[in-house]
């Protein structure tokens, strides 16, 4: 899958895979029809590991059996680029849908001295729909992410602390630079790492607002209905993308009472089976971050 009139610029594009084949064959339509003039290798990662080599016209396919996790699934699409020169690593969930022109902008974006990644705004169900994220960065005081979403901040260029793992480009230097994903991570909380660990490696973030893109959020997992697998996967690595261990410990005590006023909400906000399953996964996975304590991120 080539770009109209594609020119010297040249992205590698992975999509991780599995489920439902309705939201990638949406993801790569929305590819197609981005006219940018880079060059565009497309790598769908299949996690469940049961498509054929020719599923997907323009698209390689990668399977993985055993579902690996996204970070994992990721790192093994970008090996497939080792060799070659690309200017772009393309990185995007398979429930995001790119506006015309993402991909020139990725590679304007991440060419600029210092960047190592670039992000752009995320909409929910269409262009200009309510903003899911235009930017964020680190609450150090709480050891949480937090995401803009004002249009203010859609349309302002400038460097940020953090951007979602949905849908964003890196250089093909800083990735290898810093080894891409941490595998360790099944799902959820693999961004951050990835962004603090760029940032203690030299690299600035950087959030384009003409990287436009749809976010149909949480079709795989079920977070934006807080299901119990997303409640229970997010509090499990948390704490694990921060340093030093004093400061894990520090958000071992804070992270401890969010969990345990959470549940109860749930227990008692919620009513019901649906309530009881939401604050059993919390707890689940907070019990799973406090064991896991000593680990924390990889070497920079």
């Amino acid at each position: 899958m080539r770009g109209p009139g594609a020119g010297s610029a040249r992205a590698g594009v992975v999509i991780v895979h599995f489920g439902d084949p309705a939201p990638t064959e949406a993801c790569l339509a929305a590819l197609e029809r981005d006219r940018s003039r880079a060059a565009r290798r497309v790598v769908v990662v299949d996690n469940s590991g049961k498509l054929g080599p020719g599923a997907w016209r323009g698209a390689e396919i990668v399977p993985l059996a055993g579902n690996p996790g996204f970070g994992a699934g990721v790192n093994a699409g970008a090996a497939q680029f080792t060799g070659g020169s690309l200017d772009a690593i393309v990185v995007l969930n398979n429930d995001i849908e790119v506006a015309d022109g993402y991909l020139d902008a990725a590679v304007e974006a991440v060419g600029r001295p210092g960047v190592g990644l670039a992000a752009g705004p995320l909409y929910l169900d269409r262009p200009g729909g309510a903003l899911w994220c235009a930017g964020g960065g680190v609450n150090w005081l709480t050891g949480t992410v937090r995401q803009a979403t004002s249009a203010v901040a859609a349309g302002e260029e400038r460097t940020v602390g953090f951007v979602p793992g949905a849908a964003f480009a890196v250089g093909a230097e800083a990735w290898q630079r810093v080894g891409g994903f941490d595998p360790s991570y099944f799902l959820y909380n693999e961004d951050v790492d990835l962004c603090l660990r760029l940032r203690r490696s030299g690299w600035r973030l950087l959030f384009c607002p003409d990287m436009v893109a749809v976010h149909r959020l949480g079709g795989v997992t079920g977070s934006a209905a807080r299901s119990p697998f997303y409640l229970e996967h997010m509090a499990a690595t948390r704490m694990r993308p921060f340093r030093p261990l004093a400061y894990r410990l520090y958000l071992a005590a804070v992270h401890s009472g969010y969990a345990i006023l959470r549940s109860l909400w749930y227990r008692g906000g919620v009513r019901g089976a649906a309530g009881r399953a939401a604050a059993a996964a919390i707890l689940r996975g907070h019990r799973r971050a406090l064991r896991q304590l000593m680990v924390g991120p990889r070497a920079d």
